[in-house]
């Protein structure tokens, strides 16, 4: 048993939750970081010790780092319906190079950042995406994706030109229960409530959260250095998502997809009325009819992440949210 401690930021959250679940298996201890109002019903019965305080403020920051010997940096904005990018820099930039700082005075193990797979290029179903591919200039316009991706190049830099103990995993779409706040799990709760359901053209990697959260963890000793770990598991289209959402559940609806038109009449309506709020439209509708698939051949290779079970990952999340009485 070991008796080091482990800072999380953010767990609270929905893969937070989740690291900390795993760390306290494994006998770490653990430091929960989270914002001074923040609902914290995920951690529910976990034995941590609870630290409040704001990321930006370099005080509140200082006193969590200075606990532990390992940070996992699992907190971050993560709405996409502002077009300001301020809060997005300051919540997901400003917050990490903060981190960095105090992990650097304190004379940290090792950093651990959660990006996201939107810091890549993704790819198909016989061709998915993975670590070499560069982030997607459109998206630029997501004040989430572009906040991001650079915060993940200031700990990549750091770490590859200071020597900086840090490695990056960046998890695809989650699933699976204690989603409190739902987050990924909203789009399974619109399959569940919803009487008709839209779908668009494209897809996603749907990792199960627990095999993200427990490959985060296996960062902190097998991650090598400077180095990103997409956090993906099973590649499916919308369409076929919702299919095995319902099965699931027991119910039968009408599955309509969205008209392919949608896209083009955005992109004519932003050459004639340009603005911020419809590139950011704009921009999450070509999100929706991309094959948003990504490969985790990495991170099976050297943080033994587990392989996703799909219908056992949805199983467990409509379980838990009918139990909550979310649906």
């Amino acid at each position: 048993m070991t008796e080091k401690t482990v800072l999380v930021t953010g767990a609270n959250g929905f893969l937070g939750n989740h690291i900390a679940r795993v760390l306290l298996q494994r006998g770490f201890r653990v430091i929960a970081m989270v914002r001074p109002a923040s609902n914290i019903s995920a951690l529910n019965g976990l034995n941590c010790t609870i630290c409040r305080g704001e990321l930006h403020n370099t005080d509140d920051v200082t006193l969590a780092v200075k606990k532990a010997d390992y940070v996992i940096h699992c907190a971050s904005m993560t709405s996409q319906n502002t077009t300001d990018f301020t809060p997005y820099k300051k919540a997901n930039f400003t917050s990490t190079e903060l981190l960095v700082r105090a992990c650097e005075q304190h004379h940290i193990r090792r950093f651990v950042l959660v990006s996201t797979a939107n810091c890549f290029t993704n790819g198909t179903i016989s061709d998915p995406g993975n670590e070499e591919s560069g982030f997607m200039n459109w998206l630029k316009d997501s004040g989430y994706a572009y906040s991001k991706y650079l915060a993940q190049k200031y700990v990549l830099d750091k770490a590859r030109k200071n020597s900086f103990p840090a490695v990056v995993v960046a998890p695809t779409f989650m699933t699976g229960p204690y989603d409190t706040r739902p987050s990924s799990g909203a789009l399974m709760l619109y399959a569940l409530k919803k009487k008709v359901l839209f779908y668009p053209k494209g897809g996603k990697s749907f990792v199960d959260v627990r095999a993200a959260a427990i490959a985060t963890v296996n960062a902190l000793t097998l991650g090598r250095t400077g180095e990103c770990y997409l956090l993906s598991g099973t590649n499916l289209s919308y369409k076929a998502y919702f299919k095995k959402v319902l099965d699931v559940a027991g119910q039968r609806k009408w599955l309509i997809p969205i008209p392919g038109f949608t896209k083009t009449a955005f992109g004519l309506a932003h050459r004639i009325f340009p603005s911020k709020r419809l590139r950011l439209l704009k921009t999450h509708v070509r999100m929706l009819s991309l094959d948003n698939y990504f490969s985790n051949a990495k991170a099976r290779k050297h943080l033994n992440m587990r392989d996703t079970d799909i219908n056992e990952s949805i199983n467990n999340a409509v379980n838990w949210f009918k139990s909550e009485g979310y649906f």
